[in-house]
């Protein structure tokens, strides 16, 4: 517990020493970039969500001996759970397709900050920059897959008396968790760190990790400002994270 704190202080002061480097000089054009990719990925992801809701609907309430125009009353409940885990993963989607959309540049921006950090940074290659956007594209999928299959087990939970309670809460931290992941990847890439050493490091800091994905998810909440602010702000605050997690190590 002492630990999490621990990781939630170190967090939080990152993120407010990284706010004013937004305002900085070669900087702001991280902040105006994501307009363009939320209108485009918002458009498209209502439009898929309000023309395919009720044929999504009905087919997973064939499983269950259902159909939309069928339903008793009672029924009805079933719908409005489903819609609630249906609008948890159009969110993670959103969330996610917007970082791998935004990954070369959240890219170049995490290594901005590590110059001007330390001074120096690894030299830039063409191949190697392909090949770490493929690395995020590969990461970003898996840990969407992950955290959806993990949301469907905790929202099945919540059909358990008290133990459902916290379910809400612990699907919050596993989506902040991976979501954390995501963003701090970028110094893991840049790094040359081997997939089985992040994620070994991502679980052993799990708690700075999880703490950099919950204020990510917490500004991803504020529409418009928070859409706009969110991913550039918390990959300059996950940098600073990572880079002193990996200079108390050594």
């Amino acid at each position: 517990m002492v630990q999490l704190f621990r990781y939630l202080g170190i967090s939080i002061g990152a993120y407010v020493e990284a706010f004013p480097t937004l305002f900085k000089k070669g900087y702001r054009r991280y902040l105006a970039l994501p307009i363009l990719v939320y209108l485009g990925l918002l458009v498209g992801l209502l439009w898929l969500m309000l023309n395919n809701i009720n044929r999504w609907l009905n087919f997973i309430l064939a499983f269950f001996g259902y159909n939309l125009g069928e339903l008793e009353s009672y029924s009805i409940i079933l719908v409005v759970l489903l819609q609630i885990l249906m609008f948890f993963f159009m969110s993670s989607l959103f969330k996610y397709a917007t970082l791998i959309v935004l990954s070369p540049f959240l890219s170049f921006l995490s290594e901005k900050v590590e110059k001007e950090a330390t001074g120096s940074a690894p030299d830039f290659e063409l191949h190697q920059f392909f090949k770490d956007i493929l690395r995020a594209l590969r990461i970003n999928l898996l840990n969407f897959v992950k955290e959806t299959l993990l949301t469907i087990a905790l929202a099945l939970l919540a059909f358990v008396p008290l133990v459902g309670l916290v379910s809400p809460f612990l699907i919050f931290a596993v989506q902040s968790y991976f979501l954390g992941y995501g963003l701090m990847d970028y110094n893991a890439e840049r790094w040359r760190w081997s997939f089985a050493y992040t994620n070994a490091w991502m679980s052993r800091n799990k708690g700075a990790v999880a703490t950099v994905g919950i204020i990510f998810h917490g500004l991803f909440l504020i529409p418009i400002l928070g859409w706009i602010f969110a991913p550039a702000w918390a990959v300059i605050a996950g940098t600073k994270v990572a880079m002193r997690l990996k200079a108390e190590a050594l």
